[in-house]
């Protein structure tokens, strides 16, 4: 399927169509999605093993995009990729590289899904049931490189639309796949990714919506400030506290 990128961004502005000198009639509600990286939380589901290798994913930047189908009559779609994905195929193309992708195997970076309703539906919803899973596969070429077999299966990628939350929260599931090793999550995602260390160290401070010149914090984190957030002491960026839709600090 051939795709056009609109160029969605959490926050545009829906315009009005002027009908008279007096009176104006706003367009309908559009699925909008935040444009770019999410900063995304897994939680391992009921039933895995949470001392498996594969179990252990912590939060990490997740791309969203939203595009247009060439056909006007098609569904828009949304793409995703994790940055582990992203970071996995740089390797291949670095300077003197220890990788390379396999010839032989499937290569899909990017998971692509369709979305079923031009518009939120009653629980402000939009809704992407069914993705193709990213797939990718190395194999090493030099000292240091090593094999590896990565997918990502996502699936019910819901994107929350209100005027408050323009698609700037997600939730998801996941099934991730390393080197055989299966694991299942829950996932949740807010937009923008907002860093937030000190020194090297968490800073909640970070996270905080609102400036405040007197600890010499000029300017807000940029966050919706309704998102209850915190800064993760691992990804070092601020996360969801609560679930999606989540809309009181």
């Amino acid at each position: 399927m051939n795709l056009r990128l609109i160029g969605s961004t959490a926050g545009a502005v829906l315009l009005a169509s002027s009908l008279g000198a007096c009176e104006a009639q706003q367009q309908d509600p559009q699925c909008m999605v935040g444009k770019g990286a999410f900063a995304t939380v897994y939680t391992l589901k009921a039933g895995q093993d949470p001392a498996a290798a594969c179990a252990q994913l912590k939060p990490e930047r997740v791309g969203l995009e939203k595009y247009f189908n060439q056909d006007p009559n098609g569904p828009a779609t949304v793409g995703m990729r994790a940055i582990t994905v992203g970071n996995l195929v740089a390797e291949t193309t670095a300077t003197a590289p220890k990788t390379q992708l396999d010839p032989d195997a499937p290569f899909e970076p990017n998971s692509v899904g369709a979305l079923t309703t031009d518009a939120p539906g009653e629980d402000n919803f939009c809704e992407v049931p069914t993705l193709n899973p990213t797939q990718v596969v190395t194999r090493s070429i030099a000292a240091g490189g090593s094999d590896r077999n990565l997918s990502y299966e996502w699936s019910n990628l819901r994107i929350y639309n209100t005027p408050q939350i323009p698609g700037t929260q997600f939730t998801a599931e996941l099934r991730y796949i390393d080197n055989g090793c299966t694991a299942e999550y829950t996932v949740k995602g807010i937009w923008p990714v907002v860093s937030c260390a000190t020194g090297g160290k968490p800073d909640d401070s970070k996270c905080d919506p609102n400036p405040d010149p007197s600890v010499g914090r000029v300017r807000g984190s940029g966050i919706n400030p309704i998102f209850p957030v915190k800064c993760d002491p691992v990804a070092l960026f601020c996360v969801l506290t609560g679930e999606v839709p989540s809309d009181k600090p």
